[in-house]
């Protein structure tokens, strides 16, 4: 039941995968449901805090409302007189046209003038000696009853009347609340303009109750001189808050559960300065957001208009920017409890390009450092090259601060040096000698080993005969083992193809029980299969040994293919009498290798185990992984003696039972060695008594 239990945690795996991807979904739509309630929230909490009503209120009452309205006379002045100071050409109509404010430009005449060409004929008596003549109006109804009931319902109103001299007499609502100064200082802006020029006009200005709800130059100023800093800050105050509240729930969580999730992963695992980017892409993207949006000016639409009037685009900017920032605000307080649970090192620096960069060179120059201060001066190579470079370095100092006397030294010293090369040169000129006879094949030489600097030479070279006899030695056994081999792929293929033979010869008599016939069909058919196995494993570990195989390497769970090897021979593993006792680790081993041979490799260890363990013992197999490697243990003891080499075990055609009476073609371990080479990995065989110890190693993937 446990070794059942063991096969199963493999589905355990993936549905914990499953599971890990749904928890990434679920925290980001949570953040998107969050980051939702924050965009949603600003018109509510704008409007407690700051009603329409008093922003159109504090603007009205406002300096640049002033600016703004001498402005919109002074264009209307120009218009009536057909005049321009310079400095509105091209913006008249951006005033004239205006609807937030209706105005009304009048000409006061003294009674029994001329009327003027062109002007509406409509008078009004003003005064006992004035006439007035509408000459400028956005406003459908200039009538005297029309005008009262637009004062009477309005926001503020004012009449500017000039006299004959152009000074003027102002009314306002607003009463000491409207700049009066400001407003008369600004009718003329430029030394070509003069205050004459308004002389018998009276303007009047009425400001209605949907002044809000219009789109013009009026409307733009109050939006992002007036209102736009305190909506601003409000927005950056209700997100400042959600990253608050997400900074706390990102430390809240544990981070077992939020190291699993598949984004933190990807994120945590993210070099540093792509992180950087990332956040950099971020703070374009606004950016370029908000370089649309104004864009698209002349009071048509800006960032003003757009946090003030909160239409569908606002609602589709916001959320789409405040989910991203969200989410990065939530991944980024992951990865700095990844830095803490993983130690700075391995979170911060090694997650960086160029902190490994760094590291490496740190590595570089402390390797540098430490082969210095390994130096042993108690050797003489390493005594006479510290004493070579001190001794040059001393003739340099002294040969560069002396005059005459450092010409004098010059030439001692390069005789000295001289001398030291030539005796260096007549050295190696031995050596090469010694080498030319070990060309030939002569291989007993004798030199003096006492050259110096170059007296490892010497030695290796009269160390070359002992190298020469470990190489006959190894050849010979090499020689022994094909000899070996040849004898028995000759026996295990004659045992089969005699078997095959003489059952063919006795199937060939006349008379034969069909009982008998069957049997020997039976026969054949095992010793032609047996045959066809011995056939296909040689010419396999022959392509295993030679190197000539196409490995397909990918990035696996070499546990859960263990385990799916192990599920394979079950049937198998039941039918036998060892009680198998698997250690495995709980999480994924992650190495990259070839998925059918690695399998092929677990299945012959097994296959190995099942044909040579005894029988009612115990079979240990454990797992041991490290940073770097994986391990796998197995571990039974043998039912035949083994008197033979740990080493001769993988050899092709090598059994453990010596007789050769089991069904094994001897490739088992040949085949699995070489296919664990050729992945990088190692094979290791420990003999004990009757203890069989095989160790597998593969080195873990790196990383990405």
């Amino acid at each position: 039941m446990n070794n059942q239990n063991d096969y199963n945690e493999d589905s355990h795996d993936k549905k914990d995968k499953r599971s890990f991807l749904a928890s990434s979904l679920v925290t980001v739509l949570l953040i998107f449901i969050f980051a939702v309630a924050s965009v949603v929230s600003y018109l509510p909490i704008r409007n407690s805090f700051y009603p329409v009503e008093e922003n159109t209120k504090a603007y009205l009452e406002s300096n640049d409302f002033v600016y703004n309205l001498s402005r919109l006379t002074r264009n209307l002045q120009q218009s009536v007189n057909e005049t321009n100071d310079g400095y509105d050409d091209g913006y008249d109509d951006r005033y004239v046209s205006v609807e937030s404010v209706k105005y009304r430009v009048n000409h006061l005449e003294s009674e029994g003038l001329a009327s003027i060409d062109g002007v509406d004929s409509t008078e009004n008596i003003m005064e006992e000696d004035t006439v007035e003549r509408t000459f400028l109006s956005n406003m459908s109804d200039t009538t005297e009853s029309a005008l009262q009931k637009e004062i009477k319902d309005s926001l503020f109103y004012m009449r500017a009347k000039f006299d004959e001299n152009g000074n003027p007499e102002i009314e306002t609502s607003l009463g000491s609340k409207f700049n009066k100064d400001i407003f008369i200082n600004r009718l003329t802006y430029s030394n070509e303009e003069s205050i004459e020029q308004y002389t018998n006009l009276e303007m009047l200005y009425i400001v209605p109750q949907d002044f809000e709800k219009h789109n013009d130059v009026f409307t733009f100023s109050m939006k992002n001189q007036i209102i736009f800093p305190n909506y601003a800050m409000l927005i950056v105050a209700i997100g400042a808050v959600g990253i608050l509240i997400l900074i706390i729930g990102g430390f809240a969580v544990p981070y077992s559960a939020q190291s699993k999730m598949a984004i933190s992963k990807m994120f945590n695992k993210m070099f540093l300065e792509l992180k950087f980017i990332v956040w950099g892409a971020f703070v374009l993207l606004c950016a370029g957001i908000g370089s649309m949006i104004n864009s698209y000016n002349h009071y048509g639409y800006d960032i003003g208009n757009f946090i003030y009037d909160v239409d569908p685009y606002f609602y589709l900017v916001g959320i789409i920017l405040t989910s991203i920032l969200y989410l990065l605000i939530y991944l980024s307080t992951v990865y700095l409890k990844y830095i803490y649970h993983t130690g700075f090192k391995k979170g911060l620096i090694d997650n960086s390009f160029f902190g490994k960069i760094l590291l490496y060179c740190i590595r570089r120059v402390r390797s540098a450092i430490k082969g210095l201060i390994q130096i042993d001066l108690r050797q003489d190579n390493y005594r006479r090259l510290v004493g070579l470079v001190g001794v040059n370095l001393l003739a340099i100092v002294i040969l560069g601060s002396g005059r005459f006397w450092g010409f004098i030294l010059a030439i001692v010293y390069s005789l000295f040096i001289f001398k030291y090369l030539l005796r260096v040169f007549d050295k190696a000129k031995d050596l090469n000698d010694a080498s030319a006879q070990v060309a030939e094949g002569n291989f007993e030489i004798s030199l003096d080993e006492d050259m110096g600097v170059l007296s490892p030479m010497a030695k290796n070279l009269n160390n070359i005969n002992k190298g020469f006899q470990l190489a006959v030695d190894k050849e010979i056994k090499s020689q022994r083992m094909k000899s070996e081999l040849i004898s028995n792929v000759s026996h295990d293929l004659k045992t089969p193809l005699t078997s095959i033979i003489t059952y063919v010869d006795l199937l060939k008599g006349e008379e034969i029980d069909p009982e008998i016939q069957k049997g020997y069909i039976d026969i054949l058919d095992k010793k032609s299969q047996r045959l066809k196995v011995l056939i296909e494993d040689l010419f396999e570990a022959s392509k295993a040994t030679s190197g000539n195989v196409e490995l397909h390497l990918e990035k696996i769970d070499v546990i859960a293919l263990f385990r799916q090897t192990l599920g394979e021979l079950e049937e198998k593993i039941n039918d036998s009498t060892l009680q198998m006792k698997i250690n495995t680790p709980e999480d994924k081993v992650i190495c990259e290798l070839d998925g059918k041979r690695t399998y092929r490799i677990f299945e012959n260890i097994m296959g190995n185990i099942f044909k040579y363990a005894l029988q009612n013992s115990r079979v240990y197999i454990d797992i041991i992984e490290n940073e770097k490697e994986v391990s796998f243990i197995f571990k039974n003891i043998s039912a035949y003696e083994m008197n033979f080499d740990a080493t001769e075990i993988t050899e092709r055609f090598t059994r453990g039972d010596q007789a050769r009476s089991t069904e094994g073609s001897g490739l088992g371990l040949s085949i699995a060695k070489s296919f664990i080479e050729l992945q990088r990995g190692t094979l290791k065989i420990i003999i004990d008594g009757d203890l069989f110890k095989l160790i597998v190693i593969f080195p873990k993937a790196v990383e990405s």
